[in-house]
């Protein structure tokens, strides 16, 4: 330190007030650096505490939501839900009897204790308007079990009066002790056996 100093020292005015505003500009990018780190830490901080805010009120709220989930259960019928497979197969269907052309993407699923719901992107380009309010009527009358949860749609530039339409389609599957139990078909009895 003695020897930094005394080199200091040993210079001229206009170096040693050269030096210091090099050590004075060094430490404003500093500070000023470290002020943005502090702020960014400080906004993911508070994130932090809203999301926990959030996560405590679904978690103090848990009994009265698992117990609508118990009730929209039983309201559904295990038969009519639709699996990610069977949610394809139908979106496909129902877009070949509304004559579109129709490109999916594999669905997503989420799971929770009670159900799976599974989420299809579906798009159609240069499609007819009539054909898309076909697809679409056929996809509300199966509701709940199918839904429509997002639509985009955009006029052709390259086709006049066709359109491009991409929808999230939704299925819901009652999992487990959710689902209820289905019931063997009576055994008919073949003629002339007792």
């Amino acid at each position: 330190m003695n020897l930094l100093r005394a080199w200091f020292l040993s210079r001229l005015l206009r170096e040693k007030i050269l030096v210091l505003a090099f050590v004075g500009l060094g430490a404003a990018i500093w500070l000023s650096s470290a002020a943005e780190d502090l702020t960014a830490n400080l906004r993911k901080f508070r994130a932090a505490e809203a999301e926990l805010a959030t996560q405590a009120i679904w978690l103090g709220n848990r009994e009265t939501i698992e117990a609508a989930a118990a009730a929209a259960a039983r309201n559904l019928d295990g038969a009519k839900t639709y699996d990610a497979t069977f949610l394809v197969a139908e979106v496909l269907g129902m877009a070949k009897r509304s004559g579109l052309g129709v490109v999916t993407e594999p669905p997503r699923t989420q799971r929770s204790a009670q159900f799976a719901v599974h989420t299809m992107q579906v798009s159609m380009r240069k499609a007819d308007l009539a054909a898309v309010i076909r697809f679409y009527q056929e996809l509300a009358s199966k509701a709940p079990y199918l839904g429509l949860e997002q639509i985009s749609v955009q006029g052709d530039r390259s086709a006049p009066g066709m359109i491009n339409v991409t929808l999230q389609v939704t299925s819901v599957e009652l999992l487990g002790a959710a689902a209820p139990p289905v019931t063997p078909a009576p055994e008919k009895s073949a003629p002339g056996k007792a």
